[in-house]
């Protein structure tokens, strides 16, 4: 499937958002209790929409001709990936490697030599595949998570 990376704008983010509870349902679901995955999936990302109009951020979209399946917010300033997510019916079709693709290029754009994430352990399989390396623990929204990194 073609895959199609382009700059979020500010009308995105409701659609963003639905598709983050959507991929974090279906991601830990059969891993947490009804009641913690309920608070994940209800917690709107209040700051999404200012990041798309900040430039210090890049929030980027990966869409298919119909739809957004996967989007990044990458903070420009520091070379974190904040958030990276895919709609359970994208995923391993290649849209969140395509992204983060898009991220290392704005990151060497802007003289980063490396890229940082924290992320829950159930995404530690596609980050190392990317290259990244586990740095430590970290807490993500609450949970073990991992902080990773990567060279580039």
């Amino acid at each position: 499937m073609e895959v199609t990376i382009r700059d979020a704008e500010p009308g995105d983010a409701s659609s963003l958002d639905v598709l983050r509870a959507q991929a974090l349902k279906a991601t830990f679901e059969d891993e947490y209790d009804r009641q913690t995955v309920g608070d994940l999936v209800a917690t709107v990302d209040e700051e999404l929409p200012d990041r798309i109009d900040d430039d210090r951020f890049l929030v980027a979209v990966a869409e298919t001709e119909v739809t957004p399946v996967s989007y990044v917010v990458f903070d420009r300033r520091n070379g974190t990936i904040l958030s990276i997510v895919t709609s359970p019916d994208y995923e391993r079709e290649g849209f969140a490697s395509a992204i983060l693709a898009h991220v290392e290029t704005a990151a060497n754009e802007h003289g980063h030599e490396s890229l940082s994430a924290v992320a829950p352990r159930s995404a530690l399989a596609f980050f190392e595949t990317c290259g990244f390396e586990t740095a430590g623990t970290a807490e993500w929204h609450g949970l073990p998570g991992v902080r990773l990194e990567k060279s580039i």
